[in-house]
């Protein structure tokens, strides 16, 4: 299980001999394409055939588990997010806040803020928290199982993030909701829409007024929480206010939106396959590793954004500079040369190489270890109170990837 291998380190193959020596003669694949958004992976393999990487009107498509290893380990690309917001028509400086944050920095600067923000998540920290998990799972599904069912995504799925968070950086327990909302309008802001940019001004001014008021109360009574490190790292001149802000406001999205959606794929695929919902029940110890092929089959970030302002070469290939790099972890999930028979969903998957929904490398998620632990709690207990799940509305049989999650409307059968 990738649990074993925390930070990813992985084998880097480059042996695609004779294959194209610059981005000019790589095979093309169009994103957009009717063909692609009907089954991307099907579109991915034809070309991944020909070459790991191809090219798109986007910019550089990386199309193997190797491929992507490789730019996650090239120090020379860093993330892109800032120029796909501008592409948007987004303030990323708005976006992100006025400091410096974990996925936009590189080098001593990236190296500070991670060995800060990793005093909390600690696996003590983490294993800590667990029973507070596992009682609010119990406390969110309780009208569910007594209905016979409802929306997972609202009632359950929404929330477990939002409360989390507030657990990480002492924040006030009813402030969850709030949270996730704001959280959640953000991240929308990524479609582009510029209709959707006073509602974006009007979550961030929320989430600044939230974070000051935090500050504050930390301020006058520190304690054993993530906000404490984080302003004790200002007074000792690691970190600035700005910086303590665009922390938070990161690990907020990160924290959020991505997880919610992760626990409602986790227990659709699950849902949709009763003989593997029965095993579970019989043998709680398959829980993490059914969670891992839950994330790598049905990967929940199927692309990952990175640039390299200087010329560089991957695979073999050279890339010019200011190319943006469009990492297909759904590629890399379904990857053959990796996982054995990608399409095939198996709940006892031994995985030699981790799934790679958490990045890999010195951007490796610094909260995967919470998510799993969230996902987990979660599993855990629903498999445990509820005999058998139906997916209300859903035909019989398993879930393909990539289908419909949200919202997530069940029908439950509570243990006898």
């Amino acid at each position: 299980m990738s649990n074993s291998n925390p930070m990813g380190k992985v084998r880097i193959d480059n042996g695609y001999a004779g294959g194209p020596q610059n981005l000019d003669g790589l095979p093309e694949i169009d994103p957009f394409s009717p063909a692609y958004k009907t089954d991307p992976l099907a579109a991915i393999e034809r070309v991944r055939a020909q070459s790991p990487l191809a090219r798109s009107v986007r910019g550089l498509e990386v199309l193997t588990y190797d491929a992507c290893a490789e730019v996650y380990a090239n120090e020379n690309y860093e993330s892109a997010s800032s120029l796909i917001a501008a592409s948007m028509g987004l303030d990323f400086s708005l976006m992100k806040g006025p400091g410096r944050t974990l996925t936009n920095s590189e080098g001593e600067d990236h190296t500070v803020l991670r060995r800060t923000v990793s005093k909390w998540f600690t696996p003590r920290r983490v294993h800590e928290l667990r029973p507070a998990a596992v009682d609010l799972v119990k406390q969110l599904i309780a009208p569910i199982t007594a209905r016979g069912g409802g929306d997972f995504e609202d009632e359950v799925a929404n929330r477990i993030p939002g409360q989390v968070f507030c657990w990480m950086m002492g924040a006030p327990a009813s402030s969850g909701d709030q949270l996730y909302a704001i959280s959640s309008t953000l991240l929308n802001s990524f479609d582009g829409d510029p209709s959707n940019a006073e509602a974006f001004k009007g979550a961030h001014d929320e989430l600044r007024s939230f974070i000051d008021e935090l500050i504050a109360s930390k301020r006058a009574a520190p304690a054993d929480d993530l906000m404490s490190i984080l302003l004790r790292a200002a007074d000792e001149g690691v970190l600035d206010l700005d910086d303590v802000h665009s922390i938070s406001i990161e690990l907020l999205g990160a924290s959020s939106d991505t997880t919610a959606l992760s626990a409602c794929r986790v227990i659709a695929q699950l849902a949709s396959r009763p003989s593997d919902w029965a095993r579970l029940r019989s043998d709680p110890t398959l829980i993490p590793g059914a969670i891992e092929e839950c994330l790598r089959f049905d990967t929940v970030l199927e692309v990952d954004v990175h640039t390299s302002q200087v010329p560089t070469v991957i695979q073999g290939v050279e890339i010019p500079g200011g190319t943006i790099a469009w990492l297909g972890l759904l590629a890399a999930n379904h990857d053959p040369a990796v996982f054995h028979e990608p399409g095939k969903f198996d709940l006892t998957r031994r995985h030699v190489q981790p799934q790679l929904n958490f990045g890999l490398g010195r951007h490796f998620c610094i909260g995967a270890a919470l998510v799993r632990m969230e996902l987990e709690a979660l599993v855990s207990v629903v498999t445990e109170e509820w005999e058998s799940v139906d997916l209300d509305g859903v035909p019989a049989g398993p879930l393909a990837r990539g289908a419909s999650v949200r919202p997530l409307p069940i029908a439950v059968k509570a243990e006898p």
